[in-house]
């Protein structure tokens, strides 16, 4: 196996280009109120009005402005917070947002659609406590009339939200593009392992331009894709701070 993993210094591979554009981002820089980019996680803090907001077409339930971001939910009522429609959205669309906990709530937090498409994949995450943590959702057919509701469970009521934000993926391009001294991914006819030569925040995308899983692999590290269907993939990441692509088969 080591002949295998050997792979020559300088290499030609694919490299896939998208597209993107970004059809909503919420950042909330405009709130100055307490709780959450500030590192208070407790207490009385979220209480700015929220009245700008509203007047734009957002929907709270038990929420207030934080520290440039949204604390959702009281002791005694669930937290949540329902984008504006969306109407720069047509069709499939990536959607990441930071989220934390309240405390030690161990908030539940679910995310659903409404005005039309879907959503892929995982929609519902255990938030980190006391901590912002970025989450990914695939959206499937989406409109002008999509709207995003993140709500938490009865049980872990309160939340921070924070860059809410959604990219649309254009056609998929893949170039020939020689890089020197690259090991991104050491094998690229896949069964269910893709290992890696260098540490790399990745995304993998299908063919049509889908972000189907994403993950954070170490040096010399491995990651599991039983999950994803036979076919070609492009796993794209970073090497020496330039953004790199790679495509795969998984057979």
């Amino acid at each position: 196996m080591k002949k295998f993993y050997s792979l020559v210094a300088t290499a030609v591979f694919a490299v896939a280009t998208f597209a993107q554009t970004t059809v909503f981002n919420a950042t909330f820089d405009d709130l100055d109120g307490t709780g959450g980019n500030d590192d208070s996680w407790t207490g009385n803090v979220g209480t700015k009005s929220l009245s700008a907001y509203t007047t734009a077409g957002w929907v709270f339930g038990a929420s207030g402005g934080g520290s440039q971001c949204i604390k959702a939910g009281s002791g005694s009522t669930a937290g949540a917070v329902t984008t504006p429609a969306l109407t720069g959205l047509s069709g499939n669309a990536t959607l990441t947002f930071r989220a934390a906990g309240f405390s030690t709530d161990n908030t539940s937090l679910t995310v659903t659609i409404t005005g039309g498409g879907s959503i892929s994949g995982t929609s519902t995450f255990t938030l980190t406590n006391s901590a912002f943590s970025t989450y990914t959702v695939n959206i499937l057919g989406g409109t002008a009339a999509t709207k995003l509701k993140f709500a938490s469970a009865a049980g872990g009521r309160r939340f921070f939200i924070d860059d809410i934000k959604l990219v649309t993926q254009g056609a998929l391009a893949v170039n020939d593009t020689k890089a020197s001294s690259v090991k991104f991914i050491k094998n690229t006819s896949v069964e269910n392992e893709i290992y890696f030569g260098v540490q790399s925040d990745v995304k993998i995308f299908n063919v049509s331009g889908q972000l189907v899983k994403t993950a954070s692999v170490k040096e010399n590290g491995m990651l599991n894709i039983i999950d994803l269907k036979k076919g070609i993939y492009i796993v794209a990441g970073n090497v020496n701070g330039k953004a790199v692509s790679e495509k795969i088969i998984k057979r």
